[in-house]
């Protein structure tokens, strides 16, 4: 991810030579997210709490016209259980999205990568002790502004890297039911009025940033990571916020794809 210029000289383990254009790198980590939920269709106070979360992300070089960027997905899943003195609530929330970098070379350690992302999310928050309304559904998706910071750690021996990106919506759509809008009046009425909303930093300052740290070990690449979703809305008289602070764990790797179905795994991650 950090010079997949570099690639171009290297081979695979079945001696085939690397295109730059065909690697990727993919990691998985699996990690532990403190919560805290506000939801005032649901209740006026916090819920506070932990979870488990697993993230996915891909990273990838390509080229258009006169220029090299980096395309870069992530992919979240966090189930989670919060309490509020003897009241709990169960929440499962998820994210996708889909980033395009054009990359800024600092020097011969440092890159800056800004672009544009587009983001998906949603899930759901239940309180079983709610009577009338025990859940909450969340859904939105935004056209956010993104960058990204990559560090060569000064250890040539380990060949390290540190990563920061950060992402903050700036235009989109959220499913907002006002209060006291039943989820029986919406689906089972017809009464949709007023639900779908524009989403902007105005009504919905929301961002997220990931600080990470790659480590190979081997023919392994350890990564190490902090990641907080900040989501917060104010609409229809009602607001949430939904902040997950995760530390997570898993490996990356570096996958080169010489066709469909027949991917190999290339000597570096790097």
């Amino acid at each position: 991810m950090l010079l997949p210029s570099a690639l171009v000289a290297q081979e695979a383990e079945d001696g085939r030579k690397i295109n730059p254009y065909r690697v990727s790198v993919r990691s998985t980590l699996h990690g532990v997210s403190l919560l805290n939920n506000l939801d005032t269709y649901l209740s006026g106070y916090n819920y506070t709490g932990a979870g488990y979360t697993l993230h996915h992300e891909t990273m990838r070089l390509a080229h258009t016209g006169r220029y090299d960027w980096k395309f870069h997905t992530a992919t979240s899943a966090t189930i989670g259980f919060t309490k509020l003195h003897s009241t709990s609530q169960i929440s499962l929330l998820a994210d996708r999205s889909w980033s395009g970098y054009h990359t800024f070379p600092l020097g011969q350690r440092l890159q800056l990568l800004a672009g544009a992302q587009i983001q998906l999310g949603g899930g759901a928050l239940y309180v079983p002790s709610n009577g009338n309304n025990p859940v909450s559904l969340k859904l939105h998706a935004a056209l956010a502004a993104s960058a990204m910071v990559i560090y060569r750690l000064p250890f040539e021996r380990y060949n390290s890297t540190a990563h920061y990106r950060i992402d903050i919506p700036l235009a989109g759509a959220m499913f907002a039911p006002g209060f006291g809008q039943s989820y029986y009046e919406i689906f089972g009425l017809g009464d949709t009025r007023g639900i779908i909303k524009f989403a902007h930093p105005g009504n919905s300052p929301s961002w997220r940033h990931t600080l990470s740290a790659d480590f190979p070990i081997g023919r392994n690449t350890l990564r190490v990571a902090y990641i907080a979703h900040l989501y917060q809305s104010r609409v229809n008289s009602l607001r949430t916020h939904l902040y997950r602070h995760t530390i997570a764990v898993g490996f990356s790797r570096t996958i080169y794809k010489v066709k469909n179905n027949d991917p190999i795994k290339a000597y570096a991650p790097y």
